[in-house]
């Protein structure tokens, strides 16, 4: 096994000065500018600070927070205000909430602002049975008008900021319902900047395909921006996106182990593989400053992605699988 090289920097994707490229045409959500239409989606016990940079340094143009509980934040919990914890070159950042109080909900945004947010999104999408149960996530696709009260509660609470207020849905429950759109009138109604969609019922969880015609359509009746989110795999499927009316697009779950899916979207050549390798040793090397030895734990979802997008090779990606300590890991990826 071969020593890694030396950690650098990523080649700088394409900027929003070049000309002719539909991702790189500026929007504005609220009165937040953004310079592209290139968005990570915000995911559970994956965007970290580190996950975060991480996608921002190959071109990302808008990141997120991991969902954060409405409820931890507005009780103090320790624990959930630590995902608040951010650092400058994360910006432009957006903060995720979910929960299914209007009060509690408006408390947690106001506080977001405070804490740093560029933009609040209400997460009405998370299919897990343990939000569902709460009453939170996907479970208020089913009661639209506590849906929009919540939106008004929070647009009414971070009023003054200027920081848009935007909610995550799914299409709906279970297939036919048709509860996604309806819903979504609703929350534009009541102040949402925009609306991101990830056209599977929460019924799907993660399976089959997103249904990008319910995107489609939804762009076509709401006054607000549309973002797609789902399946978004390459170059070709987020112009189509946009072709079809939606204003942005989200990478997630395939962008995790290829944060340099970023670039590609936005035209750059796939890298190199001692590209790809520096950037592994550089976000292990975050996630160890952040996390302590907890880092060990947290980075075994990584190596098994990170091998099969050409990061590592079998033996050393078997080899950190099985590491116990940091300083194994360390020595692995000599950092």
């Amino acid at each position: 096994m071969s020593a890694p090289s030396p950690p650098q920097e990523p080649a700088p994707p394409p900027t929003s000065g070049e000309a002719g490229d539909p991702l790189l045409r500026p929007l504005t959500i609220g009165g937040l500018a953004l310079d592209r239409r290139l968005l990570m989606a915000p995911m559970a016990g994956l965007t970290t600070p580190a996950f975060r940079r991480s996608v921002r340094r190959w071109g990302a143009g808008l990141v997120f927070t991991e969902m954060i509980s409405a409820y931890g934040v507005h009780y103090d919990n320790r624990r959930t205000l630590d995902y608040f914890l951010h650092t400058e070159d994360e910006h432009p950042l957006g903060f995720q909430l979910f929960g299914a109080d209007a009060d509690v909900m408006a408390d947690a945004a106001r506080r977001a602002v405070e804490a740093g947010a560029d933009l609040v999104d209400l997460n009405m999408a998370c299919p897990v049975r343990k939000v569902v149960k709460t009453g939170a996530g996907a479970a208020l696709l089913g009661e639209p008008d506590k849906a929009a009260g919540i939106v008004t509660a929070v647009v009414r609470a971070v009023e003054g900021s200027g920081v848009p207020v935007t909610v995550k849905i799914r299409s709906g429950l279970r297939d036919g319902d048709g509860m996604g759109r309806a819903v979504a009138v609703r929350l534009a109604v009541a102040g949402a900047a925009a609306v991101c969609i990830h056209p599977r019922t929460a019924a799907q969880l993660y399976r089959g395909r997103a249904d990008h015609d319910v995107t489609s359509a939804l762009a076509a009746e709401l006054p607000v921006p549309v973002i797609a989110s789902g399946d978004v795999d390459g170059r070709a499927a987020a112009l189509r996106l946009l072709e079809r009316g939606a204003a942005a697009v989200m990478l997630a779950r395939g962008a995790v182990g290829a944060p340099w899916l970023f670039a590609q979207v936005l035209g750059a050549d796939e890298p190199a593989a001692a590209e790809k390798l520096a950037e592994v040793r550089r976000f292990t090397a975050e996630v160890i400053d952040e996390l302590g030895s907890r880092a060990v734990g947290h980075l075994r979802q990584f190596w098994g992605r990170f091998r099969r997008h050409g990061a590592l090779d079998k033996p050393l990606a078997l080899e950190l699988m099985r590491a116990r300590d940091l300083d194994a890991v360390r020595a692995l990826l000599d950092l």
